[in-house]
């Protein structure tokens, strides 16, 4: 999901600038991801992420879990596969790349296949948070859904919004071309335009996390933390174990001053992990910062610094923690 600017030192995009080298080594990242007993697991997110644990690149898997990654130069990187957490727990692989060219520009290719755990269970708990939902388009529409994923794996995501709006043209009560297709614009940062299939989505299917995630998230964005709330409260139903559900209703929470209850969300967010984990830390200073809670703050921003060093926001997080000193 395409991260949230609210607190003004929390999300900033490193773009990375490639600089001309004697020789330089590309290579083709490119594996299946897989559920337990090596099965395929399709339309799952998978994220290329530079040494930084900045995103790069993302795809989604096929219908036969394949990825790709495509002229990926040498160096550290790490895949990062973020599954439905209430099926699978997310997963990262750390990939070294190396610059085996002597001159000129070499390529080569890296096969890196990631199989996922099960989500951890607590005792008592259902077997399904989600309940099942099937649905029988049209061969053409679903010809159509599967050709915008095949598009989503080469990073062609233009051409897979077009076919998922061929395939909601042919059948409008397509769930999950409805779904996709809110996740591809709430990922772009198109909002908006995200909320009308993403509620479709939910009409057809209101059990679906993934369109509740994202709707919520779609709603922070939009200043209409009230509505983020109760979407996203619907999600947390569904999976008390999310860590982005949990982190993003602390934050419409935080922007409706329900600083208690805020502050609750965004350390289970925190507590639950995951590659992103740190950003907790960055929200929780605003709620103490809004309770003039000084040194909590100052505490909270040290955090973040301390679990993501090379943050590409480390001098605007230097500046608040200055000026959250210079009011202690």
């Amino acid at each position: 999901m395409k991260a949230i600017r609210l607190f003004p030192f929390a999300c900033c995009v490193l773009f990375l600038i490639s600089r001309p080298v004697s020789a330089q080594s590309y290579y083709e990242i490119e594996g299946v991801i897989y559920a337990p007993g090596f099965k395929p697991v399709p339309n799952v997110v998978v994220v290329l992420q530079d040494q930084t644990r900045s995103q790069v690149a993302q795809t989604i898997t096929s219908t036969d879990g394949r990825y790709q990654f495509n002229r990926v130069a040498a160096g550290t990187w790490f895949i990062a596969v973020r599954p439905d957490e209430a099926q699978f727990q997310p997963a990262a692989q750390r990939v070294e790349l190396l610059n085996t060219a002597r001159s000129g520009v070499a390529s080569a290719a890296e096969k890196v296949d990631i199989t996922l755990r099960p989500a951890a269970r607590r005792p008592n708990e259902a077997l399904t948070s989600e309940t099942v939902f099937a649905q029988s388009p049209p061969p053409e529409a679903e010809a159509e859904y599967k050709q915008a994923l095949e598009s989503l794996t080469k990073g062609g995501k233009d051409q897979a919004i077009g076919r998922l709006r061929h395939a909601l043209e042919l059948f409008p009560d397509y769930f999950l071309a409805n779904q996709q297709l809110g996740l591809i614009q709430v990922e772009e940062g198109k909002y908006e335009q995200a909320l009308e299939p993403l509620q479709k989505a939910l009409k057809l299917n209101p059990k679906s996390g993934p369109s509740l995630l994202a709707l919520g998230i779609a709603r922070v964005n939009l200043n209409q933390p009230e509505a983020a709330v109760e979407v996203l409260n619907g999600a947390r139903q569904l999976d008390v174990r999310s860590f982005r559900t949990n982190l993003y209703l602390g934050i419409a929470l935080l922007n409706l001053d329900r600083l208690d209850e805020a502050e609750k969300s965004l350390k289970d967010a925190y507590a639950l992990g995951g590659s992103d984990k740190s950003l907790a830390h960055l929200y929780l200073a605003s709620v103490y910062s809004k309770r003039k809670q000084y040194r909590q703050a100052v505490d909270e921003l040290e955090a973040y610094l301390r679990e993501t060093p090379k943050a590409a926001n480390a001098a605007n997080i230097q500046q608040a923690i200055k000026k959250l000193k210079a009011k202690m």
